[in-house]
Formats: C-alpha cells, structure tokens, sequence
C-alpha cells in the first residue's frame, strides 16, 4: 500500500524522535476519601446558600399558590370553551 506523500514525511520525521515512557497514572482514592471530599464540598456550599426567612418563605408560599390557582382557571376556562365549540361543531 502507498501512502500519500505528506503521511510519509510525517512518518520518516517522528520515526527519529525518541519514544517517552509513560509515567503510571495516580492511584485514584479509595471511595471513602472520594465520598467525604464530595460531602464536604456539598456542606461549604450550603453554608454560602441565602436561606429565606420565614417571613419570605410565607410570601413566596403565597405567590406560588395564588399562580396555581390563576393558572388552573384560566386553563378550565380554555377548556369549558373549547368544549362548547367541539359540541357546535359534532351537533350534540
């Protein structure tokens, strides 16, 4: 087989090079140490977290709700209508 030109002066080019040895890779950690660091760092940044106060927790309570209910009427009207309109349409 004959390779290109470029793939063979690429060849002869690394062919003088000297070969590095690989150095082994590190020993992972055991699953312990692994599992405490993970622990840790979830704990260090919880401590950075802004928990709300109760006074905001109420509020924001009070906002998801009322949406909920906004959402869920506006999606019963869209129903009710849509309904009558299908009705009309097959003459029940």
């Amino acid at each position: 087989m004959v390779l290109p030109r470029k793939r063979r002066e690429g060849a002869r080019k690394e062919a003088g090079k000297p070969v590095k040895k690989k150095e082994p890779a590190p020993r992972a950690e055991p699953f312990w140490v692994r599992t405490e660091k993970y622990f840790r760092g979830v704990y260090n940044e919880l401590r950075k977290v802004h928990w709300p106060g109760r006074r905001e927790v109420v509020i924001y309570t009070g906002v998801v709700v009322v949406s909920v209910v906004v959402v869920a009427l506006l999606i019963w009207i869209v129903d009710i209508i849509l309904s009558r309109i299908v009705a009309l349409v097959l003459g029940r």
